[in-house]
């Protein structure tokens, strides 16, 4: 594929330059509408994609709005399709009066010039002027208003209904793997897919006596009414043409505005004509091969005769697929600039339509896009360009926002020293050791200082510049959980103990150790604390080991369920055991409902839906639950958490959750790069935000440095505290 090099000599004079980034980021837009609301986008002899690439260089380099125009002209004309194109400025139509005059014995229907208060007053007042005139003809040739100014009705023979429309529906972002939730509806699936509606309705004149048979006179210049459609779909009326019919049809396309305030404009078909038989497009029912007054001649003996030829047959509606695949140009982790300014339209594009978060952002998304279009297009390397993408997506504030590669990989290390460090107080602490020939040295609770000489603050900075995070603990977890990664080898640590003495030990880094990290405790699944208190890990307990739990624990007070981890899906096997009400409202979801022609006026409409607790005939358990929650605990986790609140009236004790929520789903980009992010947004029952918040625990707690010294669960003896003392 020939790329255009020559216009990336300027690349570095121009990147910058105010102009050429804002029309970088207004092309990446329209080029992202098309991508999710043109019916044609997806046919297999089109590479939207290519589009992009090629007409990226063009932009940066356009020196003025017609130039820019120009290039984006060029960019739709891939879609081979003449309804899509940058709208040409234009003087309006100044005939928007609907005159009827006798012609030859048959009412005749023209435009005049006018204004249009006059032409409101002219339109409704048409049905009951063309009463009982039976052959009519309505000359709308080279008019673009006429879609507009005809009335929704004429006083036709029979009833009448238009072609329908088919259009491109995204509800959430599809991925090829659908992730759903254990125990959830059918709604929990992400899919694109067509909808095709019927056509409207036309209603008869009622009385026979009083019906017209319309013949409706255009040329390729006129933009057709919907009325003309139906008319002639029932045979009604007629539509005859001077010449070949258009494609700008008001119904099927969208006015873009390209660039605010500078006049811009692009229009886009959104939706494809769909005839009950199967059939698109629109067809005439005769073409004259005349002009002028010859034409309507012609149109006016057609009228008198009440005679026409079937309409010519229209082409087979073959929709192509609903979903834009996504490609990985995996091939090399460093692809082209055009394809790594690709990614960064594709990453905004993704975000914008389809994350229900957008608005818990804090910032302007779209001057996110304006910084990383040439941010990634002057990326020197692969482990450069990796990094941008990651630093991108870190603006979503979603936790969920992981970004893999294998360059990445490489960046954040594949390989971990045999200990854990967790955030306790504020420092990076020793919580576990994994390798018994080191415990001798180095004890949980030791103090991380320095990582191979250097201090670990370094290191925790460039981690929590390319994590994305939906709250300050989210952060703090994951760069601790990533603090001591990186290649296999060995690594050396400073450390500061017990004694406040500061000493150093090098540790072998392993991809094997970090096996070692989970499950985050040993011992029991479940088991009793005491003989009124029982204990589980949710983190390890199995859908399978539930029915035995609740067993070994009817006979005491409380339960604590330790939620410090991550479930195995067991929420909708206990949570209908902890109450007597029959499927309690849980969870709201919400998901973006994307299409063009949304009945909420805009692209980004909403689905909405509950998760309730499963009904259950297994026995109910009586006593108190008490879970305890800390940084660990996400996403389903957190989701577990809304069900046991809403069955049993669970305590929530320790520290605030991760606060990511919504089954995650997840695209590519360029370079084989793959962005996860949450598709759902979750809420309380009675709608109260979980994202970039989580689980508030009722009863505060955390562990000390010196707790974990001393061995101790602090925040385990905390429960046992408030459940034997209920305080």
């Amino acid at each position: 594929m020939r790329r255009f090099f020559a216009a990336f000599a300027l690349l570095a004079s121009l990147c910058h330059a105010q102009d050429s980034n804002a029309r970088l980021a207004a092309t990446a837009k329209l080029w992202n509408y098309v991508k999710y609301f043109h019916p044609r986008v997806t046919s297999p002899d089109t590479d939207w994609d290519e589009a992009f690439v090629r007409a990226a260089p063009k932009v940066l380099a356009a020196a003025t709005d017609a130039d820019f125009s120009q290039v984006l002209d060029e960019m739709l004309r891939v879609l081979k399709d003449p309804a899509t194109h940058m709208a040409a400025a234009q003087p309006p139509d100044s005939r928007v009066l609907l005159v009827p005059k006798t012609q030859d014995g048959v009412t005749v229907v023209s435009l005049e010039s006018g204004d249009m208060n006059k032409a409101t007053e002219l339109s409704n007042s048409l049905f009951a002027s063309l009463r009982g005139k039976v052959a009519v003809v309505i000359d709308l040739r080279s008019s673009r208003m006429a879609w507009s100014l005809l009335p929704l009705r004429l006083p036709i023979h029979k009833l009448s209904a238009g072609p329908g429309h088919a259009v491109r529906v995204h509800s959430g972002y599809s991925r090829d793997i659908s992730p759903v939730c254990r125990g959830s509806t059918d709604f929990d699936e992400y899919q694109s897919n067509w909808a095709i509606a019927d056509g409207d309705t036309v209603t008869p004149a009622g009385n026979a006596a009083n019906a017209i048979t319309p013949v409706f006179l255009v040329n390729h210049d006129t933009e057709i009414p919907y009325l003309a459609l139906a008319s002639q779909n029932s045979g009604s009326g007629a539509i005859v043409t001077e010449d070949s019919l258009g494609e700008q049809y008001q119904s099927l396309t969208r006015s873009v505005e390209v660039t605010p305030g500078a006049g811009l404009r692009a229009v886009v078909r959104v939706r494809e004509f769909a005839y009950g038989d199967g059939s698109t497009g629109v067809s005439a029912n005769l073409v004259l091969r005349k002009t002028g007054d010859e034409a309507l001649k012609a149109a006016i003996e057609i009228a008198k005769s009440g005679k026409w030829p079937p309409p010519e047959p229209r082409p087979h509606l073959n929709l192509p697929p609903a979903r834009f695949f996504e490609k990985s140009y995996a091939e090399t982790p460093y692809p082209s600039a055009e394809l790594r300014m690709l990614a960064a339209a594709r990453v905004w594009g993704v975000f914008h339509y389809f994350h229900t978060y957008r608005n818990l952002y804090g910032e302007d998304w779209d001057g996110v896009l304006a910084e990383f279009l040439p941010r990634m297009a002057q990326a020197a390397s692969a482990r450069e360009y990796h990094l941008a993408v990651a630093e991108m997506v870190t603006h979503v504030h979603d936790s969920h926002g992981f970004v893999r590669s294998t360059e990445l990989d490489k960046f954040y290390g594949a390989a971990a020293p045999p200990v854990e460090v967790r955030p306790i107080e504020g420092q990076p602490v020793v919580t576990r050791v994994f390798d018994a020939g080191i415990a001798a040295t180095i004890h949980p609770g030791d103090v991380l200082m320095k990582i191979d000489g250097e201090p670990y603050a370094r290191r925790a900075a460039d981690l929590e510049k390319h994590i994305a995070a939906s709250t300050p603990q989210s952060i703090q977890r994951d760069i601790m959980a990533r603090l001591l990664w990186g290649t296999a080898g060995s690594v050396r640590l400073t450390l500061k103990n017990a004694e406040g003495m500061s000493y150093e030990m090098e540790l072998p880094r392993t991809a094997e150790n970090i096996q070692k990290f989970s499950p985050y405790r040993g011992g029991e699944t479940f088991r009793l604390l005491t003989p009124k208190i029982g204990y589980v890990d949710l983190d390890r307990l199995t859908n399978a080991q539930v029915d035995a739990m609740f067993e070994a624990f009817k006979a005491t007070d409380a339960i604590i369920m330790d939620m410090r981890g991550y479930p195995q899906g067991t929420a909708w096997s206990i949570a209908p055991r902890l109450t007597e009400k029959q499927e309690s409202v849980a969870a709201l979801f919400r998901r973006n409902l994307v299409r063009a022609d949304n009945i909420e006026g805009n692209e980004i409409g909403t689905l909405f839906f509950e998760q309730r607790v499963p009904a259950t005939n297994k026995p109910r358990y009586q006593g108190k639950t008490v879970m305890l929650i800390d940084d660990r605990a996400q996403s389903q986790s957190e989701g577990s958490g809304l069900f046991y609140r809403a069955a049993g009236g669970t305590t929530f004790l320790g520290s605030p959750t991760a606060g990511a929520n919504g089954d995650v789903t997840d695209f590519m980009a360029p370079g084989g790069i793959r962005i996860t992010f949450s598709g759902h947004d979750v809420r309380w029952p009675d709608g109260k935000q979980l994202q970039r918040v989580g689980l508030i625990p009722d009863i505060e707690a955390h562990p000390t440095i010196a707790g974990i010294r001393a061995g101790k669960d602090e925040i385990l003896d905390r429960a046992v505290s408030y459940i034997e003392k209920g305080k």
